[in-house]
């Protein structure tokens, strides 16, 4: 549970360049190219913004918080004309972005 606790700091301390990393990969994937639509300040904020308290998101949210949240999401990307799959491929590249920071800073602390 303490390495649990350790690795969401750890990621909560890095949003600001986590945020940074991936909306250069949403930018420059070819399997987001309707992210254009999505204005880069407000991607990077959002990404930010689950990074940052991601300890909430962990352990005080609920449900139906997290149900809104992702609804939320899903009706401003159809209103930017983003396609499900390109909001999937997004949330797929947040998962990779995060797996790869984490390996990255395990190896790194193993040295």
């Amino acid at each position: 549970m303490m390495l649990a606790y350790q690795f969401v700091r750890l990621i909560e301390t890095h949003s600001d360049a986590l945020a940074s990393k991936l909306l250069d990969r949403v930018q420059q994937s070819s399997s987001t190219r309707a992210y254009s639509n999505v204005p880069p300040k407000e991607l990077k904020q959002r990404v930010y913004e689950i990074y940052e308290h991601l300890g909430d998101w962990l352990l005080g949210k609920k449900d139906v918080d997290i149900e809104r949240r992702y609804r939320e999401i899903g009706a401003r990307r159809y209103y930017q004309q983003v396609p499900l799959s390109e909001l999937i491929w997004a949330i797929v590249l947040t998962k990779q972005n995060l797996w790869e920071f984490l390996t990255w800073e395990s190896i790194a602390a193993a040295r």
